[in-house]
């Protein structure tokens, strides 16, 4: 099977699973009261939909040849996330400080990585891409200190003030990317660019309406060549 293929069909099977998991939280809801299992079976597709947002958007991120790795990294995690979330939801021990610090803590660490995959697919401009990386270290610092003092319980609230300051600014970096990304495309130069050249033909990127509007495919490229 092509690689090509084998993206079709896995997508192909999202699609199924999540249609799957709809159905079957709309059912729930339908039985009438919701009993102890109709509200495990909803939160553990909530975490379905959650981790499973973060295997797609780390996929996608493969996809489009940026950071790879972390692509990679966050989708390998996923299905293994998912796995502790639905033991911490299924387990019954409300009372069991351990394993709830233990599902608090995997939760904390799919929203940061649902946070970082999301950013890094919404960079476009090379320009921005310190504003992603100080993203990055601050839901970092955010993330690991707000699970430190789940497990370390501090009494100084200054160890909670820092925490707070610092996903305040994590969040400030994330949706300050798309506001400054559609600055810097409103203030970009309108003249038309010369982006290759075959027998006095010229392949010009140009925001007249004269051109065409091309929508190419994820991976696809423009190439000028003579006619073999």
């Amino acid at each position: 099977m092509t690689r090509s293929r084998l993206a079709r069909t896995f997508w192909l099977g999202a699609a199924a699973l999540l249609v799957a998991a709809a159905l079957v939280a709309i059912v729930a809801l339908l039985r009438g009261e919701l009993t102890d299992t109709d509200a495990h079976i909803l939160l553990t597709l909530g975490a379905l939909f959650l981790t499973g947002a973060v295997a797609i958007a780390a996929l996608a991120l493969v996809d489009s040849g940026r950071a790879p790795a972390v692509g990679w990294a966050a989708a390998a995690l996923a299905p293994l996330e998912f796995a502790l979330l639905t033991y911490w939801i299924w387990s019954g021990s409300e009372g069991d400080d351990t394993i709830t610090k233990a599902g608090t803590t995997t939760l904390l660490l799919v929203g940061g990585q649902l946070a970082v995959v999301t950013q890094l697919l919404l960079l476009s401009s090379r320009r921005l891409v310190p504003l992603v990386l100080t993203t990055d270290v601050l839901v970092t610092l955010a993330v690991g200190g707000t699970i430190t003092a789940l497990w370390a319980e501090p009494e100084d609230t200054t160890w909670a003030k820092l925490i707070a300051a610092t996903w305040i600014l994590a969040a400030l970096c994330w949706f300050l990317l798309p506001v400054l990304q559609r600055y810097t495309v409103a203030g970009a130069s309108r003249e038309d660019r010369v982006l290759g050249e075959l027998n006095g033909v010229e392949l010009v990127a140009t925001h007249s309406d004269a051109g065409v509007d091309v929508r190419l495919a994820r991976g696809e490229r423009l190439l000028l060549r003579r006619r073999a």
